[in-house]
């Protein structure tokens, strides 16, 4: 599942498809070409027309590439070796060229399910483009036809992103792009924020139905990979059937999620952390927070939830009584006394566990209860608390609440989830990361993938 259903099926209609992958320099275009060679060809049936590199290279920066695309199957098309073998023919310029490539098909035709990738197009035609002059369009044209009637799947590789006279051709056209994520701070922490993640985006599929225009994708290991949508666990059980992950270091408790641990090292005794959710997210982050909850309990600590607005248990979360906690504020509660209960209740917990307790405080709840102005006294009131008790704190804020402006400099972590494609991504503001895709596996553990 490294390329998109849609390619895949567009491939499978029938022999000789002519796909265009275009995008500027960087965004993936000749990872995503091979990819797709990898998963549809029989091994060993590719062709790769280069202008850039020779097999040595191709296979240094992309050793898995070896067991689909022998080296005698790596043409070096440079512009140099291309000039080279069109000197001293007695055709015409354009038949010239013309059969530089045919004598490729031709090669091709004799393997079972071929796919010849031509990287880059461009780069083809400004070799030529005195040679052929206003002839380039024909060429083109003839060299989709000799794919079709050979039954070879031709690719080409542009450097284009805007419509070229190929794209009228071909019977397929993808765009790789590099996607700005969108700033949400209310504060000038904004440039900490910024973050650039990989797109592919499905412009033509003749034949094949596209179900999702843009998909996001990462190159993580040299490899490309595409991300669907963030499936939603309508049963998410806190303490459920999940596996203990282990704490990170003495000091610091898991998240519950290995990848996030491995990126954070985990959550500091003592810590404030904070969990904005972006516009868009929904409810599907309330699986971070159970995998949080579910782990804390597993390490015998105590856990306190005040459930942000709208977050609902699971009808089938079953409790430790004296470990979990649930409350709620009422906005005709009197806030300090509230506040007593709550710290009573923080007490009770840490003396039943003998251990720093994990506390969730959803701030969108206590902020909709009590105000703005209310709550960051409050909050203030509980951070000089957990620093006392070691306590480990997860503060859920929505983009958009005041809450973020005094969260963002309590914090001593600071993570953002985004809404890209259907998918989700989360990414540290404090400390600065990478963006990451979060994936849904089997008994509702957590994955994270490097967006790069």
């Amino acid at each position: 599942m490294r390329i998109p259903s849609e390619i895949r099926k567009f491939f499978e209609i029938e022999e000789g498809q002519t796909l265009l992958i275009k995008g500027l320099p960087g965004t993936g275009k000749t990872t995503l070409a091979l990819e797709i060679m990898n998963a549809l060809c029989e091994r060993k049936n590719g062709m790769y027309i280069s202008t850039r590199v020779d097999p040595t290279r191709l296979y240094a920066v992309n050793p898995w590439v070896k067991e689909v695309l022998p080296p005698k199957n790596v043409v070096n098309a440079t512009r140099a070796k291309l000039l080279r073998s069109l000197q001293g023919r007695e055709i015409s310029n354009y038949d010239a060229v013309l059969d530089f490539f045919k004598v490729f098909f031709d090669e091709a035709e004799e393997i079972d399910n071929p796919m010849i990738v031509v990287d880059s197009w461009d780069a083809i035609l400004n070799y030529t483009a005195k040679i052929m002059g206003e002839a380039q369009h024909g060429f083109e044209q003839n060299m989709c036809e000799f794919a079709r009637d050979l039954g070879i799947h031709l690719i080409f590789v542009s450097e284009f992103s805007g419509i070229v006279p190929l794209d009228y051709i071909v019977d397929g056209v993808v765009t790789m792009e590099n996607l700005r994520l969108r700033s949400t701070g209310l504060d000038n922490s904004s440039c900490m924020r910024t973050r650039y993640v990989r797109q592919i985006r499905l412009e033509k599929l003749r034949g094949v139905e596209i179900r999702q225009k843009t998909y996001i994708a990462t190159l993580h290991g040299g490899r490309f990979r595409y991300f669907e949508p963030y499936r939603e666990h309508t049963d998410a059980r806190i303490g459920g059937d999940v596996v203990r992950i282990p704490d990170p270091s003495d000091g610091r408790i898991s998240s519950g999620i290995p990848d996030l641990d491995s990126l954070i090292g985990g959550f500091k005794y003592g810590s404030c952390n904070v969990l904005e959710i972006d516009y868009g997210v929904g409810k599907r982050y309330y699986q971070m927070l159970t995998a949080l909850a579910s782990n804390a309990l597993k390490n015998g600590r105590g856990v306190f939830i005040l459930p942000s607005i709208g977050y609902q248990l699971s009808s089938r979360d079953i409790f430790v009584p004296t470990n979990v906690v649930v409350s709620q504020p009422n906005e005709d509660e009197d806030l300090d006394e509230w506040g007593d209960e709550i710290l009573g209740k923080w007490d009770d917990l840490r003396e039943r566990t003998g251990k720093p307790i994990l506390n969730i405080i959803g701030m969108d709840a206590m902020e909709f209860a009590f105000g703005y102005k209310a709550v960051l006294n409050m909050t203030n009131r509980m951070i000089r608390r957990w620093k006392e008790t070691n306590d480990v704190n997860v503060m859920v804020v929505k983009s958009g609440q005041e809450s973020i402006n005094m969260a963002v400099h309590t914090a001593d972590t600071y993570l953002l989830v985004n809404e890209l494609n259907g998918g989700l991504c989360i990414y540290g503001v404090i400390p600065m990361t990478e963006p990451h895709n979060m994936l849904l596996e089997e008994r509702n553990s957590i994955s994270l993938t490097p967006i790069v």
